[in-house]
């Protein structure tokens, strides 16, 4: 365990000499969340690494599975905190003393619940299993996707300031109602992710009006917006657009806001012969493949700065995910780990 909380379990190789292979994903998840995301990535690990204990096969590279800690971001950001604080990317302070909604830091809970450590552990290339959390494997049949690269992402926060007043007793032409200002600003993304088009995608998971009360024009209103997208220079285009709207969406109501860029990830291309060689072994398996573009963000898109690196899907039905509906089935599950085994066993 290191100290922001990644888990490492190694298997270790015959040969010291060769870098570790490395199979990692993570075992949080976000509220109101199904049961497949992340942590299957980590059983597959360990199922991989079952497999080989129980036929006695040794390797020359050491096998580890890890766990990135705080990979959703959902209680304390920024998110992918666990793989980002292993590839160098964010500093270690920074990260332990970034606090949750009560006040209470990354550090103060790794420490009571003991899972801040000092271990250290190198890799030479890393592999991650995941469902796909989105619709196209299901929808076209197709038991395995292997990932090509994975969408750049940017996140804001931001707030409108306007007036509190009476519902009843200020004309609709005289209000500075921050919520429409920010139910504006949803639509206007929307437009432009889908002008940009390509993959675009733009939503606002957060609007939140205060005083909340249902007789008081908002005077306040706190917003996040989430922007992605694979091409490089549509990703900036779409960075600037989002900006702007923001405040144009504030001039036109006479508001003042705010907002910061709070967390921001290139777009990454994983390795061509990692890539290659997971689509092989899904052929040699029998299982039809397909390339795909994740518009998830995940560990792996830290650790292909550092070595090279590949991910492999399997479907989710109906698309569904970061919800209780969330479901694979046991033969996709099973499709995805022995595919992940005999690209492991090719690499190691």
């Amino acid at each position: 365990i290191d100290e922001i909380g990644n888990i490492f379990g190694v298997r270790n190789g015959s040969d010291e000499k060769k870098p570790p292979l490395m199979i990692g994903s993570h075992i949080d998840t976000v509220r109101d969340a199904g049961m497949f995301d992340g942590v299957f990535g980590v059983l597959g690990g360990l199922e991989v690494v079952k497999t080989l204990n129980d036929n006695d096969i040794k390797t020359e590279r050491s096998l580890i599975v890890a766990a990135f800690s705080n990979e959703e971001g959902a209680r304390f950001q920024p998110d992918m905190m666990g793989s980002l604080y292993y590839t160098g990317k964010a500093d270690i302070k920074d990260l332990l003393s970034s606090e949750d909604d009560s006040g209470k830091t990354v550090g103060e809970e790794l420490n009571r619940i003991g899972y801040r450590g000092s271990d250290t552990v190198q890799v030479g290339c890393y592999l991650e299993l995941h469902i796909e959390q989105g619709p196209r494997l299901h929808a076209e049949g197709i038991p395995i996707g292997i990932v090509e690269g994975i969408q750049g992402l940017a996140w804001w926060t931001g707030e409108y300031f306007g007036e509190s007043n009476h519902a009843g007793s200020t004309p609709m032409n005289m209000r500075k109602d921050t919520l429409l200002a920010a139910s504006k600003l949803a639509l206007e993304a929307e437009k432009l992710a889908l002008r940009i088009g390509k993959g675009s995608v733009a939503t606002m998971g957060r609007i939140k009006p205060h005083p909340d009360i249902i007789n008081i024009v908002p005077g306040k209103c706190s917003f996040t917006i989430d922007f992605r997208q694979f091409d490089n220079v549509l990703f900036e285009t779409g960075k600037e657009e989002i900006e702007k709207l923001i405040i144009s969406c504030a001039s036109e109501r006479q508001l003042n806001y705010s907002f910061r860029n709070v967390a921001e990830v290139a777009p990454i291309v994983f390795d061509s012969e990692m890539v290659n060689t997971a689509e092989a072994k899904a052929s040699f398996l029998g299982l039809k493949s397909m390339r795909m573009i994740s518009g998830a963000s995940h560990d792996a898109q830290f650790l292909t700065a550092i070595c090279p690196s590949v991910m492999i899907f399997v479907p989710s039905t109906g698309g569904r995910s970061h919800c209780p509906e969330e479901w694979t089935d046991a033969h996709e599950l099973e499709n995805g780990c022995n595919v992940l085994l005999q690209t492991v066993s090719e690499l190691v």
